[in-house]
């Protein structure tokens, strides 16, 4: 994926300096820095501010997917994917539940997104394990890892079954983690990461945890994206077809 300039952005959403960027009452995309809005692009904080008001119920009201881009340090973005808004929450018990490190005061509501569909290829081969050991070896895995963070101070949030290309949320005061956990019963780091789990190691939050061994012996070994694409080769197995 190509990392844009802040310029590049401007003219790849028309203008505007807001983080839901419109032109004529149209939402054209979004542009966000997840450690302001940590739970982002899921989940939006959104201020009490008039402009970025509208901007949120134009959204929801316009119900189309954009593209989202991510803050990936001084002068560089990077496309997420397309999302589109969902619900606008104003309740004080969402609000309370989501506003991170903002008061409440500060907060006019919730906007909550949801990507284009997303497929889901199943690998499958010979030499694998039967469903059985990979079930115990995913809850091992899974189990480490949560260990792990939690002896870091962080409190963890499961995020399984939310498809939203991690499995893990961690907090720890203003940090913030995303993290896709891998495990092998093997000692060989190797393991099959789906187009939306690559999509969202764009944000810069997003980590990759592998447990190799992690039934019998578990080693963890954490890497964040750039680590992550250094490290190993990526090879593609299935490709989507279209007539022309």
């Amino acid at each position: 994926m190509n990392i844009l300039t802040t310029p590049e952005l401007a003219e790849k959403l028309a203008g505007g300096d807001s983080y839901i960027r419109t032109k004529n009452n149209v939402v054209k995309g979004l542009a966000i820095t997840t450690e302001l809005n940590p739970e982002a692009p899921e989940v939006i904080v959104v201020g009490g501010g008039p402009n970025i008001k509208k901007n949120a119920r134009l959204f929801l009201d316009q119900q189309k997917y954009v593209p989202v881009y991510l803050k990936q340090g001084v002068n560089a973005w990077k496309l997420l994917g397309k999302y589109k808004a969902d619900k606008y929450s104003q309740d004080p018990k969402t609000i309370e539940k989501h506003r991170q490190h903002r008061t409440a005061e500060e907060v006019d509501g919730i906007l909550f997104l949801s990507a284009e569909e997303n497929y889901e290829v199943k690998v499958t081969s010979s030499s694998f394990p039967d469903s059985k050991k990979r079930k115990k070896v995913e809850l091992a895995a899974i189990g480490y890892v949560i260990t792990h963070y939690e002896h870091q101070g962080y409190s963890i949030s499961d995020r399984q079954s939310d498809n939203c290309g991690y499995d893990l949320f961690a907090e720890k005061d203003k940090t913030v983690l995303k993290i896709e956990v891998k495990g092998t019963s093997l000692d060989e780091q190797r393991f099959f990461l789906s187009k939306n789990e690559r999509a969202k190691s764009a944000d810069p939050q997003w980590r990759l945890a592998i447990v190799a061994n992690a039934i019998d012996n578990p080693e963890l070994s954490i890497y964040n994206t750039k680590e992550m694409e250094k490290a190993f080769d990526f090879e593609p197995l299935c490709w989507e077809c279209k007539s022309r």
